[in-house]
């Protein structure tokens, strides 16, 4: 029995086991996550601002 080609999580019985930590499913891009740190960098600047007016 195969597995799906969707499936990235699940491992075949026949495969050797990868090295490393394995993936989670909801796992962000390095693009992803630098888009939220700036939205987070954004938002605190503007509070800074409108605390200080």
């Amino acid at each position: 029995m195969a597995k799906q080609a969707q499936d990235l999580y699940t491992q075949d019985m026949l495969d050797k086991p990868k090295r490393g930590r394995p993936r989670k499913p909801e796992a962000k891009t390095d693009a992803q996550r630098a888009r939220e740190y700036r939205a987070r960098q954004r938002a605190l600047r503007r509070a800074s601002y409108s605390r200080a007016l």
